[in-house]
C-alpha cells in the first residue's frame, strides 16, 4: 500500500451509542443532500496522523480540489510534499522528494476512499455503507461503516456545520490508526476547468505504471 493510502485511511474511535436512533434510510438521505451539494470544492487541510496508542506520527498541510464525477487534487506542502490527482478515470501519485510517480486505474475500490467518496456519486451510499447520523446544535455529524469486505478503511466521520460545508473527517484503518483531517476556507461551486484534474509527470521522474 503507498504512502498516501498509509497516511490518509486511518483511524477512528466510534461511539457506537451516541447516534441519533434514525433510520439508516433517513440517514443515508440527509448525508446524500449534504455530499450533493460538496460540487466544484475547494479548502485548506490540516492532517493529523495518530497511533494506536494516540501518539502523533505526523501532520501535514496543504490544499484540496473536489469535483464530481470522481476528480480530485490534493497537495500536500512540505515538509510532506506530495500531490494526488485524479481526473475521474486515472489516478496520479507525484513525490518530489522521490521524484517517482505511480498511475493507476481508478477503480471501485480506489473509488471507495474518503476523498474520492465526496467528489463520487452519493446515490451509492445506501448500497455500499451503513451510515448512521447525528445532529449537535448547528452541527451534522454522519458515521459510514463500508459494507465491503475489501474497504480501505473501517470507518469514517463527517462533521459539517451549518452552512453544509464539511469541516472535519476522521478516519480509522484495520491497523489501528487514526487521520484527522479538518478543513478550512471552504468554498463551493466554483466551475473549475477540467485541466486542474490533469497531471503531467516532471522529465526525469521514475514511473510506476499499475493500470
Amino acid at each position: 500500500m503507498n504512502r498516501f493510502f498509509i497516511t490518509f485511511i486511518c483511524l477512528v474511535a466510534f461511539a457506537g451509542n451516541i447516534f441519533a436512533q434514525q433510520s439508516e434510510k433517513s440517514d443515508t438521505q440527509k448525508l446524500s443532500l449534504f455530499l450533493k451539494s460538496m460540487d466544484d470544492v475547494q479548502a485548506n487541510f490540516v492532517q493529523h496522523t495518530l497511533d494506536g496508542n494516540q501518539s502523533l506520527l505526523n501532520t501535514q498541510k496543504g490544499v484540496l480540489f473536489l469535483s464530481k464525477p470522481n476528480k480530485f487534487k490534493w497537495e500536500s506542502a512540505a515538509p510532506y510534499e506530495q500531490i494526488l490527482v485524479s481526473n475521474g478515470s486515472t489516478l496520479w501519485q507525484y513525490d518530489p522528494d522521490l521524484e517517482q510517480a505511480t498511475i493507476q486505474k481508478l477503480d471501485e475500490r480506489l473509488s471507495s476512499t474518503p476523498v474520492l467518496l465526496l467528489s463520487g456519486d452519493y446515490k451509492k451510499l445506501s448500497s455500499e455503507y451503513d451510515v448512521y447520523g447525528e445532529t449537535l446544535q448547528d452541527e451534522s455529524h454522519f458515521v459510514l461503516i463500508p459494507k465491503r469486505n475489501d474497504a480501505l478503511f473501517d470507518r469514517l466521520r463527517l462533521e459539517f456545520n451549518g452552512q453544509q460545508n464539511l469541516t472535519r473527517m476522521v478516519i480509522k484503518d484495520e491497523v489501528g490508526q487514526q487521520t484527522i483531517i479538518t478543513l478550512s476556507s471552504v468554498k463551493k461551486h466554483l466551475n473549475f476547468d477540467d485541466s486542474i484534474f490533469e497531471f503531467t509527470v516532471p522529465e526525469g521522474t521514475d514511473v510506476i505504471e499499475t493500470r
